[in-house]
């Protein structure tokens, strides 16, 4: 008797930035094959730059993303000036580092909110939802606000941002601006602790426990963060940015445009789980009081406890940029640039994206970007969420189609995909 193969497919998962599906074989004995197909197009942002005056290509990189465009513009500009050999004075690397905290609290709200949180509630969409969670919708929106002001304020709007610039920024917002964002933020801290306690209620599904290789950029300063010069893997060993090709490895698959990677020839994962895993211990504040209370829910055998992680951050975040506008209070007034020289040379910079860890590596000859590579968290994230899928879908083969179709799709989100961004194509 032939084995009867039954295919289970998903055009496209709901709730995550940009078109992927989920593709699932089904045989009398079990799942035959798991393909996580990513559907959008070769984007070219590295080939449309080469040859680009590097301010101009600068001002091109931040348009991969509207979800996260800040990280990709600060840490654009990072590579940059490292090529350069120029480094900002600490205050204006604090205030980038607030505008950057922007963008986590944006991301991190929409994403928990507005994508996970209906899966649990039993909707197919946030608006469905208003109804009967007002306050969930309200909390997820002002956390949103407060993130989308920060970027507004320090980079000028809150997409694409343009007022980040070689040596500093085109301009600095006022005293009085910097002091209100001290307060919105204080006035934000209950409802991220909020956003925590509801997210360590939620079920992480023991269907995909297993050991995971965790990546996360190594904080600078010794304080959880988001800049740092080397990669940590939860294995215990560190490299320098510079050597990120030769750890990581990516590789073309058939079924998506998208390339998978490797380290060390295994899939691995990055994200708001892999930096608690890795750098835990530089939380301070309420962060960490959260973070030792719930120790067990923060697991790094599951993906699903990337929600719960982002919703630390949250907290922690807010702190952090309440911190870093002080000191920067502590130095006003501030210039807000200094000349640079533009040389030649070659930068890399590895920073914490909302989900992840970001890769720009930037050549500069004459003025003009010479060589382009940007590898963004959900490139890196691709080959270990797949196998995930494929675990989801091995404990629950024998249950209806849809069913099936549900918890994958929720694996999925659980990672915080942003498919657009990790189309790439770059000639090595």
């Amino acid at each position: 008797m032939k084995n009867v193969y039954i295919p289970i497919t998903v055009d496209h998962i709901a709730r995550v930035e940009g078109k992927g599906g989920v593709e699932i074989v089904i045989g009398e004995d079990g799942v035959k094959e798991v393909k996580l197909n990513i559907i959008e197009g070769p984007r070219f942002f590295e080939a449309i730059t080469i040859g680009k005056k590097l301010d101009e290509a600068l001002a091109v990189y931040p348009r991969i993303c509207s979800f996260c465009s800040a990280a990709h513009k600060l840490t654009a500009v990072e590579a940059a000036e490292k090529a350069i050999n120029f480094e900002p004075r600490e205050e204006i690397q604090a205030l980038r580092e607030v505008l950057y905290i922007g963008d986590m609290i944006e991301s991190h709200a929409l994403h928990l909110y507005l994508l996970v949180l209906p899966d649990y509630l039993g909707y197919s969409g946030s608006l469905h939802m208003v109804e009967e969670y007002r306050k969930e919708i309200s909390t997820a929106l002002d956390l949103k606000n407060l993130g989308s002001w920060i970027m507004e304020e320090l980079g000028s709007r809150a997409i694409h941002q343009e007022n980040v610039v070689l040596g500093g920024f085109g301009k600095l917002p006022g005293r009085e601006t910097l002091e209100r964002m001290k307060e919105r933020l204080k006035e934000a801290l209950p409802k991220a602790e909020y956003t925590f306690e509801l997210f360590a209620k939620l079920e992480q599904f023991k269907e995909v426990e297993g050991p995971i290789t965790h990546l996360a950029v190594k904080p600078r300063n010794d304080l959880y963060g988001i800049y740092g010069d080397y990669i940590k893997a939860s294995s215990g060993e560190e490299f320098p940015s510079e050597e990120y090709r030769e750890h990581i490895k990516e590789f073309v698959v058939e079924h998506s445009f998208a390339k998978h990677s490797h380290y060390h020839g295994k899939p691995f994962m990055v994200g708001a789980i892999s930096r608690v895993v890795n750098n835990a211990s530089l939380l301070y504040g309420r962060a960490k009081e959260l973070y030792e209370g719930h120790k067990e829910l923060l697991r790094p055998t599951n993906p699903f406890a990337n929600n719960l992680a982002q919703a630390l951050e949250l907290v922690y975040f807010i702190e952090r940029a309440i911190d870093l506008i002080e000191e920067a209070l502590a130095k006003w007034p501030i210039r807000p640039r200094d000349e640079v020289e533009v040389k030649d040379g070659f930068g890399v910079s590895t920073t914490e994206a909302p989900r992840g860890v970001l890769v720009y590596a930037l050549e500069v000859k004459d003025g003009r970007v010479a060589y382009a590579d940007i590898i963004t968290p959900t490139a890196f994230n691709l080959a270990m969420m797949e196998v995930h899928v494929r675990m989801m879908a091995e404990k629950h083969y024998n249950d209806d189609p849809e069913e099936i179709k549900r918890l994958t799709e929720m694996v999925v989100r659980a990672y915080d995909p942003c498919i657009s961004c990790s189309v790439h194509v770059a000639k090595l």
